[in-house]
């Protein structure tokens, strides 16, 4: 099983968001956070691991080497709902990061990271491998029976979720249930819908606050 992590390096509270595979919902439910929470004052990050050959910095016609370039940051200034960092914008966060990093070198990114998000409140974060490094207040899986994909990524951090956002109902969930899910809260939240009152209560406890109305 792997080990949790100690306390991340942020001033501020820190969300983070996995899922298990592409396309399964970790935008929305991020987009659904930020817009239930505009008292927050968010700051999203959307963290994306390339295959090796792919440069985060020039893209995949770098000749760099595996520990060159392995990292980049772009500050998201399009509200316009396009991409995903964009679509945190326009639900209402105060910033929106796009983190792109070479695969297994998540780690070199956390210092400049951590310094770039110093005076953010509230981070929000679209990642499965953040929390290797990073003890979040709350990780929330999003799990979708009618999708085969799974990934071994996600498989891994499994065991660390805090709280599962099902996307859609399953008499035999996938991944909790066979990961030690047993006793952890889950929520069913149809794309779509809005955050149900149970989800929002959860998401609030860690800021001491009542959930905000929908």
């Amino acid at each position: 099983m792997i080990a949790r992590p100690q306390k991340h390096q942020l001033s501020g509270r820190l969300i983070v968001v996995g899922g298990q595979c592409r396309k399964v919902g970790k935008t929305t439910l991020i987009v659904d956070i930020i817009r239930a929470t505009p008292d927050l004052r968010w700051t999203a990050v959307k963290i994306t691991p390339h295959a090796e050959s792919h440069c985060p910095i020039n893209g995949s016609d770098c000749k760099c080497g595996p520990a060159e370039h392995t990292f980049s940051i772009y500050e998201e200034v399009d509200r316009s709902g396009r991409t995903g960092t964009s679509r945190y914008l326009l639900a209402g966060a105060q910033r929106s990061l796009w983190v792109q990093t070479k695969d297994d070198r998540v780690q070199d990114v956390l210092a400049p990271l951590a310094a770039t998000l110093n005076d953010s409140q509230n981070v929000i974060v679209e990642s499965d491998a953040l929390v290797k490094f990073w003890r979040p207040a709350i990780f929330f899986m999003v799990l979708d029976s009618r999708m085969p994909d799974f990934k071994a990524s996600a498989r891994e951090v499994l065991p660390l979720a805090d709280a599962f956002v099902f996307r859609s109902p399953s008499p035999q969930p996938i991944g909790p249930s066979a990961q030690g899910g047993e006793g952890r809260p889950s929520f069913l939240q149809p794309i779509g819908k809005p955050l149900p009152p149970e989800l929002q209560a959860f998401l609030m406890h860690p800021f001491g606050l009542l959930a905000h109305p929908m």
